[in-house]
């Protein structure tokens, strides 16, 4: 083998090869891609820059899963009025089960429920940002990824933060004559 070619084997085996797939992080757009099965709520084709929504992955067979549901009713009943949606994706393993148990637990999961049929939503927003647990929470705000991580990690005030970050770097509306 000639010197160059070593060269590139030995930078790929150390991890300098260019990255696989996109990525996912905080201060990014956020992905377009979203659920196309919707369990409850209003259906979300599109993202709207002026909302702020809590996108977040579970699964019935999860048990912190469940256990975060009260929590994301709350959230979404204290932000309502910010104009703050939250939005639970069901992942692809075991999403049979989705309906049923929605339908079973629909009182308690007040807010908007999807699930991810075929894994493409989850590639997207979980994969990409490199997380493989659940549950997971994405909040986008002013249209940019704000956060990632544990939805129990959220509180009311912290979405406030986000919302308000995301209005302090949206470029001023020039003022009509």
């Amino acid at each position: 083998m000639r010197l160059p070619t070593l060269l590139l084997l030995l930078l790929a085996t150390l991890g300098f090869a260019a990255p696989k797939g996109p990525t996912l992080n905080v201060g990014d757009k956020a992905p377009t891609k979203l659920p196309s099965a919707w369990i409850k709520g209003d259906r979300v084709s599109t993202l709207d820059p002026k909302k702020t929504y809590v996108i977040e992955f579970w699964a019935t067979w999860c048990p912190p899963c469940v256990a975060s549901i009260p929590h994301l009713a709350e959230l979404q009943a204290k932000l309502k009025e910010d104009g703050v949606q939250v939005i639970s994706i069901h992942v692809s393993s075991g999403v049979e089960a989705a309906d049923a148990y929605v339908r079973k637990n629909t009182k308690q999961m007040e807010y908007t429920i999807a699930k991810d049929t075929r894994g493409d939503v989850g590639k997207a927003w979980m994969t990409a940002a490199g997380q493989s647990g659940i549950p997971c929470s994405f909040v986008v705000a002013g249209g940019k990824v704000a956060y990632i991580g544990h939805p129990m990690s959220l509180n009311a005030e912290k979405i406030r933060e986000f919302i308000a970050e995301a209005k302090a770097a949206a470029p001023a509306t020039p003022a009509k004559k």
